[in-house]
């Protein structure tokens, strides 16, 4: 995010200045503090698309490279005391291995997790030369960074790649492999927040695994680490999160970390977590999307993952305060990407509310059972001035349509039924829920499953006529029972 420019070149340790290009980056040759110049050089946009700084001036880059003798890790960082105060500085810095003439995007990191300063660390390969340029997107004035090389036979793996065959359930977990080459890696796994050493560890000899068997549709957390003998592991990644596929209904005001995993964002603007709770619509965080005050904004607000069944109809309702006219749609695809999100559901291309206005998108049937994301999606013209909408208390309910043929396919017996009702079926259908509803729709038991088959008590209900309904993998069957 925009901050206020440094009005000094700070001063540092190490007194060489980087050049203004590629081919004549400067070599680091030790650890240590370096002090970067004005970021007035050639920049290079293949870890980002940018064409101009955020205040819509010439984009420039300075450069550094440095070579490992043997696999290792890096760190850089620019969370430095000396650029926070009395200077208030925001950095920028790719990574990048190939040569001048053919640049490959290795890394990058913009901002830190506490301020506008980076920090970055990464795995090298021995003899690779890596090149680093910071940029002046924000802030073009001087600034300091350390670097530190340690030397490091078994690493971690570090890049965590998107997870693949996702269920309520189950899911395959997927990264890069470590520069290491090692034998196989060993997954640990729990319910969100366990603590490690506590969990579940699953071992593998590639760089995937396919979990199964999860609690429906909640939130683990699981880490990764390298085996590269029977004596020899490197230390465990950081906590990545696996969200399950959600279900409807489902509701997020933002407010616990339980309801914020799983929303991912893109953009080119300012957006984030607002915490103001005099601001909120209940009870007291929500989301944010500033205009851009250089071009029109494209800011994206994420969904968690949806298991839908093929005819489900999705109503989406949410909240919204925005003071000045806004561009805002909802969409919805088969992944979290500006790409995927084909499909406008709701618009309003002068939406203006200047105290918080629940906004109800018309109904979107599944055309096909799997798993899909909702977005909204800013697309309001720059302003000269940043203008803020607030976005809260966002709702997905459905209706399920049901599925004659796969209904054909089920059978429940005995019916009529005393205590216990069976139900299988020969189609593979891997059922989820079975739900038991009086004739006037009051949903009286719900049953978990996670199986093809299996059986439910009835006998703490009345005697008299229910509908089944039974949710699975390829729709919805319902079946009438009576329970005598």
């Amino acid at each position: 995010m925009k901050k206020l420019l440094l009005s000094l070149i700070l001063l540092g340790s190490l007194n060489s200045f980087a050049q203004g290009s590629c081919a004549a980056a400067i070599n680091i040759t030790t650890n240590g503090t370096i002090v970067a110049p004005a970021v007035t050089g050639t920049f290079s946009n293949s870890c980002y698309t940018h064409t101009t700084t955020d205040g819509g001036g010439a984009i420039n880059g300075i450069w550094y490279k440095y070579t490992p003798a043997a696999n290792g890790e890096i760190t850089i960082d620019a969370n430095l005391p000396v650029n926070i105060a009395p200077n208030s500085v925001d950095t920028k810095v790719s990574i990048f291995t190939g040569d001048c003439f053919a640049l490959t995007c290795y890394d990058v990191n913009d901002d830190n997790a506490t301020n506008f300063l980076s920090t970055i660390t990464f795995p090298v390969v021995g003899g690779t030369t890596y090149y680093i340029q910071w940029d002046n997107f924000w802030d073009g004035n001087g600034f300091e960074f350390t670097f530190n090389y340690t030397a490091n036979t078994c690493i971690k793996p570090y890049y965590i790649n998107a997870v693949t065959n996702l269920t309520t359930t189950s899911a395959t977990l997927n990264w890069d492999a470590s520069v290491s080459a090692p034998s196989g890696y060993e997954v640990e796994y729990g319910l969100t927040g366990f603590t490690q050493g506590t969990g579940t560890v699953a071992t593998t000899s590639t760089n995937s695994i396919a979990l199964s068997g999860l609690n429906a549709s909640v939130i683990y957390d699981y880490y990764i680490r390298s085996v590269c003998s029977v004596s020899s592991q490197s230390a465990w990644s950081a906590v990545n999160n696996l969200v399950l596929a959600k279900v409807c209904p489902y509701a997020s005001g933002f407010d616990t970390t339980a309801q914020l995993q799983g929303w991912t964002t893109a953009g080119n603007g300012a957006y984030g977590l607002g915490t103001t709770a005099a601001n909120a619509q209940s009870p007291t965080q929500y989301w944010i999307m500033n205009t851009n005050t250089a071009t029109t904004s494209n800011n994206w607000l994420f969904s968690p993952p949806f298991n839908l069944q093929a005819g489900e109809q999705v109503t989406v309702s949410f909240w919204v305060r925005c003071a000045s006219a806004r561009s805002l749609r909802l969409t919805v695809g088969n992944l979290n990407s500006t790409a995927a999100q084909t499909t406008q559901i709701w618009a309003n291309t002068a939406l203006l509310a200047t105290t918080y206005a629940q906004q109800t998108a018309p109904a979107w049937t599944a055309p096909t059972a799997g798993i899909y994301y909702f977005a909204f999606n800013d697309i309001s013209a720059a302003t000269a001035a940043a203008a803020t909408l607030r976005i809260d208390t966002t709702n997905f309910t459905s209706v399920l349509g049901t599925n004659d043929f796969l209904s054909s396919k089920f059978s429940v017996f005995p019916n009529p039924v005393n205590n216990v009702i069976n139900f299988s079926n020969d189609q593979n259908a891997i059922v989820s829920t079975v739900e038991l509803a009086d004739l006037n729709g009051r949903v009286i038991k719900t049953e978990k499953v996670n199986a093809t088959e299996g059986q439910v008590s009835v006998s703490d209900l009345a005697t008299g006529m229910y509908m089944m309904k039974i949710t699975t993998d390829q729709g919805v069957a319902v079946k009438k029972i009576v329970k005598q």
